[in-house]
């Protein structure tokens, strides 16, 4: 039945799973290996706050500007870019494991990732001339897989490896992810589709019909992204779930190093939460032809929220699997959804932008959520940050909510 599947993916969606897939190895596996290295050498809890911090923080800066260059040149120049970064960052460990040299490496991998994941995410939005939400929707789907796949071996590849080689065999397996990808950017990713470069959209608007010069209009601003019911509801569910993800990520190493266990049981809980999002994902095409965007948010919202207010009472690993498989599963339908709501509602030949404003908003939740919890999760405890965050991400649920109804009465101007 899968396979009936694959003859209809566009051109260039598979080799972009694949290098999604591959590239993202270093990143998943490293925030696992690196933060398990951080605790078992004695050093403060909240250190790992601030390890996971760093894969974001160059990109809440720089990823607005990517969007507008991916817009401008295509994605090909800038996924070498982004890809290059991420070998270099994860070779670092390999040469030379400390402290300082972790942080180094999530700063290069996190940034190098995220040039990598705005190029990509634009060029699956514009693979199909003039799609439907349906089918942009099930592309979507399809290119989350390659996340949710290395979400899923990343964290327990590095597990066992920890277990049996120790950390820095774990790191080099993760760099060899990191040149496959490498390898697929530099041969696969070529002449890729994009959207018409925003330049050429103005040079046509500054005609008339009787291709006469007129009045150009001023230079669009980021702020402009904002100026539709639509995209401020995106926007803010964007932020409410890219929070959840984060609390959850950073959460796993902490509470189960106070519970004692191995890092082999570490990587398969992150792994078991990363299985329900590659099975959310793989439903994607089926979902998309049942329900529209905002109403599969809806449900993810309220399973996020159900997840984070029961977790204070998983005391024991069965239990944290099985609220992490359901919480890969909520979160994991979000991306597709998100991406193909902001493609559809985006200005023309601002698609890249719309993505990289996206990019920074969810990498300012990897900043602020881990360094947040490294900061109270002493003074408060973990069971009142999990009850807290759940109690914010249900805040989402009448935005959703909004977009279902504007969706049912075509006002989603």
């Amino acid at each position: 039945m899968v396979s009936s599947f694959f003859p209809r993916l566009p051109p260039f969606l598979l080799p972009l799973i694949l290098i999604n897939l591959t590239g993202h190895m270093a990143l998943s596996g490293g925030r696992v290996t690196g933060s398990l290295y951080i605790l078992q050498s004695g050093h403060a809890e909240y250190l790992v706050g601030v390890f996971m911090a760093l894969f974001s923080i160059i990109s809440v800066l720089t990823a607005l500007s990517i969007g507008r260059w991916v817009d401008r040149v295509g994605a090909t120049r800038v996924m070498r870019l982004g890809i290059g970064l991420v070998l270099v960052g994860a070779w670092m460990p390999v040469i030379y494991l400390s402290l300082p040299t972790l942080l180094l490496t999530a700063l290069t991998i996190g940034f190098g990732f995220n040039v990598l994941s705005v190029a990509s995410q634009h060029t699956v939005g514009h693979l199909v001339a003039k799609a439907t939400p349906s089918e942009r929707l099930a592309n979507f789907g399809w290119f989350a897989l390659g996340h949710s796949a290395s979400s899923t071996f990343g964290p327990f590849i590095a597990g066992i490896l920890i277990d049996a080689l120790g950390f820095r065999a774990s790191f080099a397996a993760l760099a060899l992810f990191a040149c496959v990808a490498a390898w697929l950017v530099v041969t696969r990713a070529r002449d890729l589709p994009r959207a018409a470069p925003i330049a050429a959209l103005e040079q046509e608007s500054a005609m008339n019909e009787d291709g006469e010069a007129r009045e150009v209009p001023q230079k669009p601003r980021v702020f402009d992204l904002l100026a539709t019911p639509e995209m401020r509801r995106i926007y803010w569910v964007n932020m409410i779930m890219s929070a959840s993800w984060d609390l959850f990520i950073v959460m796993l190493p902490v509470l189960g190093h106070r519970m004692g266990y191995s890092a082999s049981v570490i990587g398969l809980v992150f792994s078991l939460f990363a299985v329900g999002t590659f099975a959310a994902r793989a439903a994607m095409p089926w979902l998309s032809r049942r329900a529209n965007e905002w109403q599969i948010l809806r449900v993810s919202l309220a399973v996020v929220t159900l997840v984070f207010l029961a977790l204070p009472w998983a005391g024991v690993a069965p239990a944290l699997m099985v609220l992490g498989l359901l919480f890969g599963c909520a979160v994991g339908m979000s991306q597709p959804n998100m991406l193909s709501l902001l493609h559809a509602a985006s200005p023309a030949g601002r698609g890249g932008e719309a993505v990289g404003l996206r990019s920074v908003l969810s990498n300012s939740c990897s900043v602020a959520v881990p360094l947040a919890f490294g900061a109270a999760v002493v003074p408060f405890g973990i069971s009142a940050l999990l009850v807290s965050g759940g109690v914010l991400f249900a805040s989402g649920i009448p935005s959703a909510h909004r977009g279902v109804q504007a969706r049912a009465t075509g006002a989603v101007a």
